[in-house]
């Protein structure tokens, strides 16, 4: 399956392109996206509007593995806090554990370049995953300072997928993600989507959801259920 799809898929892992990466691949890779929202762990980032996003990775022989993603976003925390561009960089290590199974560790650096006023948003943050056999994938992601707050941020979650007829491909995941020493509570979200090729594209159809909005991070009309309609190239 190819890398962008992956991405897309887990986009709320953060890790969409780490998962993305072949550990046993030498060669470069990008792909860019056009999507009718850009959601992150169940929240627009986009504000219910298109987004066009793009990313690059290289993976060694090694299993390290490192590249670039970024995104248009669109949130607004005021006049002084509007956030329009964001740019993660990411470096890893996979590992095959055993024949079925292979463990990802890494560490992403998010930015949001341009961005006014008097809260620094760019944050760290470290993950580990285990893959079992490209069709399920469990991943814990621990930032120690999110927002520059002094505040700690924990994330759980489990995607899994099924191949369906005519090169359909069934997603579904969900997760918990724990802000509550920033934002006094954490939030479940959950996805399902289906992917298929056309061409050189591969189109996905995604509804993705939360139960609740929680401050700092979310408001009522951003956490709201929505589906997504995207189209992601791989060069």
């Amino acid at each position: 399956m190819r890398a962008a799809v992956r991405l897309l898929q887990t986009a709320g892992f953060l890790c969409g392109g780490l998962q993305a990466v072949s550990a046993g691949a030498a060669d470069p890779s990008a792909y860019i996206v056009l999507t009718t929202d850009y959601v992150f762990r169940g929240v627009t980032f986009s504000d219910g509007n298109p987004a066009f996003q793009a990313g690059a990775d290289l993976a060694l022989d090694n299993g390290i593995y490192f590249g670039i993603w970024g995104s248009s976003v669109d949130i607004s925390n005021g006049p002084t806090r509007q956030r329009d561009l964001e740019v993660n960089y990411y470096v890893g290590y996979s590992h095959e554990l055993q024949r079925d199974w292979t463990l990802n560790v890494n560490a992403v650096a998010y930015t949001y370049p341009g961005t006014e006023g008097d809260i620094d948003y760019d944050y760290f943050e470290y993950s580990i995953a285990a893959n079992y056999k490209d069709r399920a994938w469990f991943e814990y992601s621990y930032s120690p300072d999110l927002f520059h707050s002094a505040r700690d941020t924990h994330n759980v979650e489990l995607y899994a997928e099924w191949p369906l007829p005519a090169a359909f491909l069934l997603g579904a995941g969900a997760g918990y993600y724990d802000v509550s020493a920033l934002a006094g509570s954490g939030y479940a979200y959950w996805q399902l989507g289906v992917t298929r090729p056309a061409g050189r594209f591969d189109i996905d159809l995604r509804y993705h959801d939360t139960n609740r909005a929680v401050p700092i991070i979310s408001v009522e009309d951003r956490a709201e259920a929505r589906i997504v309609l995207s189209a992601i190239l791989p060069f």
